[in-house]
């Protein structure tokens, strides 16, 4: 039964740009872009504010219609 190579001979991984790799992963968006998306969440957080309010303008001008009719 062939099991490979004994353990001594096996590669063993290099490891030793691990740590770069990964930090080099925090900085695939760039800063500017982060800070384009959270304003755009923070507008668009606004603007689901604005059209939930009319919304419920929209329904109560129906309501008041409906008593006027």
């Amino acid at each position: 039964r062939d099991e490979g190579p004994p353990r001594e001979i096996q590669d063993i991984r290099d490891n030793s740009k691990d740590g770069e790799y990964w930090e080099s992963l925090t900085s695939v968006v760039p800063e500017r872009t982060l800070k384009l998306w959270d304003a755009l969440g923070a507008a668009l957080l606004e603007y689901h504010k604005v059209l939930s309010r009319r919304s419920e303008l929209f329904s109560e001008a129906t309501a008041l219609q409906r008593q006027n009719s």
